[in-house]
């Protein structure tokens, strides 16, 4: 009920935009089971051709978001979700008409642009709320983010099932119709709040940005302070390294290593994938409906810090449940693991936007968003080759706990350089 009240509390443009989002995230978790499926029984391609989708749509979206955020922050944010939305429509709609494996390559390519959508939607929903509804509104988008996802993945689950190539094209076209009404009704929304002005009112000009400075006889007016724009700019690098980091040893790894360990695992069924997949959406979204009315006003930089902790004590734990002879034992444990992951997410989910919106300010915030962005893109080009390398005769230890060590001794170290103050001081 507190997770209800803080979700009624927000005005009412916010409640709009949120609800659009879940169904911009169903959109995008509809397709995920079948397009390797689709590329490989529909248009004969390779599971090893099949996987180069995925691999294009992330160097496309690594080209995109940076892109977009400068112009989220030079022009406009909702420009820039608009454009990023017709590629969003644009890309389902090739993959629903494709005959030949280069078409689902070219259909990857333009989803992969779309997928700049979470940039400019971050940075809207940035400079449309309050400060003090920040916490709320990054806290809700996270827990949509995976809901949305996880009942798209389920009904696209259920479109695999079928083996239908006609059910397939029909998923895409789906996704395409389903990106369109999210243009559509962003479009209403946006005039009937006026909430362009709103943004506009928000954004400071580059010279509106001052400090304080002494008054001399040859000066009477604020200058711009150089050094602060640098420690700024310093930090969000910082941010966005540690991103990624995460994003090599962590997140990309639940769709790689933990796949590949798990269906290599001779004790663990196939079926095994979709427990995961269940028990993780619900687990997230669960942990979000508990911890976001009481963490919101928390130090989001410990939280931060404690992602990497979580995620390596996941990963540990999936290594030892896989050492049981039992099924149901290494099943059992590895659930837990996967809830302490969940965990991770949702402490990344309420912590990062907050952080990243305060260290950027509203002139830097697309920016911002873009380069995280582009790091969680590089992270999932990186992680699968970084599994590939160790699985190739290099797995002196199990990939996993080669991972939780990465996220300890490489990726948290980063997060220290963000100072814990920020959110007692300024957040």
């Amino acid at each position: 009920m507190r997770w209800l009240r803080e979700f009624m509390s927000l005005p009412d443009y916010l409640r709009a935009m949120l609800v659009v989002d879940l169904v911009c995230c169903f959109g995008s978790g509809l397709v995920m089971p079948i397009e390797l499926l689709f590329t490989t029984h529909s248009l004969g391609a390779s599971m090893s051709q099949a996987t180069l989708t995925v691999t294009v749509s992330s160097i496309a979206s690594l080209i995109a978001n940076p892109i977009i955020g400068w112009f989220s922050d030079k022009h406009s944010p909702w420009v820039a979700m608009h454009i990023a939305l017709a590629f969003s429509v644009i890309g389902p709609f090739i993959f629903a008409l494709s005959t030949t494996f280069p078409m689902a390559l070219a259909a990857a390519f333009v989803s992969g642009l779309g997928m700049s959508t979470m940039t400019a939607w971050a940075s809207i929903l940035t400079l449309i709320s309050d400060e003090k509804h920040h916490n709320t509104v990054y806290g809700i988008n996270q827990a949509e983010l995976n809901l949305g996802i996880g009942l798209g993945a389920a009904v696209g689950g259920l479109i695999a099932a079928t083996g239908s190539d006609m059910f397939y094209r029909a998923g895409f076209a789906g996704r395409g119709i389903g990106f369109a009404f999210v243009s559509i009704a962003l479009l209403i929304i946006e005039h009937h709040y006026h909430l362009r002005q709103l943004t506009k009112r928000a954004t400071p000009r580059p010279h509106e940005v001052q400090v304080p400075q002494t008054q001399n006889h040859h000066t009477q007016q604020n200058l711009p302070n150089p050094s602060f724009a640098r420690r700024t700019l310093l930090t969000m690098g910082i941010l966005a390294m540690g991103t990624l980091l995460m994003d090599i040893f962590g997140y990309s790894q639940f769709d790689a290593g933990l796949v590949t360990t798990l269906i290599s695992d001779p004790h663990i069924p196939r079926w095994s994938l979709s427990v995961v997949d269940v028990v993780n959406t619900f687990a997230v979204v669960i942990l979000n409906v508990i911890l976001l009315p009481r963490l919101k006003d928390g130090n989001h930089v410990l939280m931060l810090r404690s992602v990497p902790v979580f995620w390596a004590a996941a990963w540990f734990l999936i290594d030892l449940a896989l050492s049981f002879s039992s099924t149901f034992g290494a099943l059992s444990l590895a659930s837990v693991a996967i809830i302490i992951f969940g965990l991770g997410e949702v402490m990344l989910g309420i912590s990062q936007p907050v952080v990243a919106a305060k260290l950027a300010g509203p002139h830097y915030s697309g920016r911002m968003f873009g380069l995280l962005n582009t790091a969680q893109s590089m992270g999932y080009i990186f992680g699968p080759l970084f599994s590939s390398f160790i699985l190739n005769g290099r797995e002196i230890i199990p990939l996993l706990s080669i991972c939780a060590i990465g996220l300890l001794i490489i990726a948290l170290p980063w997060l220290f350089y963000i100072p814990s103050e920020l959110t007692k001081q300024q957040i």
